[in-house]
């Protein structure tokens, strides 16, 4: 499992209240939602406006000049995002240190079976039902998806769930700077476990995580309930009745 996948576990998890009649210690708020950093190859000199992110995507670099881009990183998980990947791509980045790597869907059938770095797949919101239901059987850590048209309508939330909900996949969706926390709940409640700002707007990260910090903890989704289920019940065969016992 790579380092995004752990932490995107850690934001999905759902809190739980308390119980008991002891005084309960304040408990420090933990974020819902990663906040990702997207920079170019020529932005990644900008190691300082990384600060607060939970990752960085890095676009248009060499595999090769990656393992300097990270080190400059420090702890942080790092992505490459790869055009028309091949698996020996694929390779080449886990090799220089990528925790995950970003695909489209003209990459390589065989980019998906390498091991070692996690895989993140950027689609569109027009997807059909039956390729999100094909994803589920990938082994895929999160789907990128493209900015949400604004502003941000119930049709909008239910095509973001419908992309989460088939795929059974997490969604990282990209937002704007000036967003704010009740867009990031809808956003959360519509499938997304992230969301990506793009560099030119790094200065806004501070505020985004602060945005993010805000919201109330997690709600158990509908989907997520367990249901009940109790055995069908027989009834007699008909004709047959329960014999009485013969006494003497």
């Amino acid at each position: 499992m790579s380092r995004l996948a752990d932490r995107i576990k850690r934001t999905s998890r759902v809190e739980t209240a308390p119980i008991g009649f002891g005084l309960v210690a304040e408990r420090r708020a933990s974020p819902t939602l990663l906040c990702l950093l997207r920079l170019d190859k020529d932005e990644v000199s900008k190691v300082g406006d990384a600060a607060g992110a939970d990752a960085v995507i890095i676009s248009g670099l060499d595999a090769g000049k990656l393992g300097d881009a990270i080190k400059k990183m420090g702890d942080l998980p790092v992505g490459l995002r790869l055009d028309n990947a091949e698996r020996a791509a694929v390779a080449a980045a886990r090799g220089a240190g990528a925790d995950f790597v970003l695909l489209d869907e003209r990459a390589s059938a065989e980019a998906v079976l390498e091991e070692g770095a996690g895989l993140v797949l950027s689609v569109s919101t027009d997807m059909g039902d039956t390729e999100l239901r094909v994803l589920a059987g990938l082994p895929l850590e999160a789907l990128e998806v493209p900015a949400v048209r604004e502003p941000l309508t119930l049709r909008g939330m239910m095509e973001l769930r419908r992309l989460s909900l088939l795929s059974q996949t997490p969604l990282l969706v990209e937002v704007q700077p000036e967003i704010g926390a009740s867009r990031l709940q809808a956003l959360r409640e519509a499938g997304a476990a992230g969301v990506i700002l793009d560099g030119k707007y790094a200065d806004g990260l501070t505020a985004l995580r602060e945005a993010v910090l805000s919201l109330p903890p997690r709600g158990r989704r509908r989907e997520e309930h367990p249901e009940a289920i109790l055995p069908p019940l027989t009834a007699a065969p008909a004709g047959e009745e329960e014999e009485e016992p013969e006494y003497p």
